[in-house]
């Protein structure tokens, strides 16, 4: 019965440091050799050192994403929440549900499960962000899966992100965290 409910937690996955500064020279090499064509994404997935790839955690993929200017990944959606912290750049969106959010420095921004979302970048010089979803809970029950749009935006409307239930700006919240 112990091997069903242990007594003390034991996770399969190691702490572990990824540095920004140490991934991002090789996150931006990765857009200037890898065309927007050539890949669907381009994501440096952060792969716990105990685990094979999708595990960033036990129960948590995580990698940076790096969209370049005018680009666009494609229209999608999927049975994975996501979460993204955006980390730098400006003029990087994300479309949601019909719904475009623009992208700021520490912001969240939630994508509900099966809401079909695509980002882009408008103007100059990179977007990163962390990307979370949820995907190695889905190892023993396996009913994740991709849907593609048709066309490669999601049909949107800019959104007031002050009233949006998914956008977390970092001014709100270091405001919060500051009073």
């Amino acid at each position: 019965m112990s091997r069903f409910n242990p007594p003390l937690p034991n996770p399969r996955c190691t702490p572990h440091v990824w540095k920004y500064s140490d991934i991002k020279p090789a996150l931006l090499q990765a857009g200037r050799l890898v065309s927007e064509q050539q890949a669907e994404r381009r994501v440096l997935m952060f792969v716990n050192p105990s685990r094979d790839a999708s595990y960033t955690t036990d129960t948590l993929y995580a990698g940076l994403q790096l969209v370049m200017p005018n680009e666009t990944a494609k229209a999608h959606r999927h049975t994975a929440f996501a979460m993204r912290f955006i980390i730098e750049g400006i003029g990087g969106f994300t479309a949601v549900h019909g719904k475009r959010i623009q992208m700021t420095r520490g912001d969240v921004l939630l994508t509900p499960s099966w809401n079909g979302h695509d980002h882009g970048k408008d103007g100059s010089g990179p977007m990163i962000w962390l990307d979370g979803l949820y995907l190695p809970n889905f190892t023993h029950f396996p009913v994740h899966f991709v849907e593609h749009y048709s066309s490669p935006r999601y049909p949107a409307e800019d959104v007031d992100t002050s009233q949006s239930p998914t956008v977390f700006p970092w001014c709100r919240t270091k405001a919060a965290l500051d009073s």
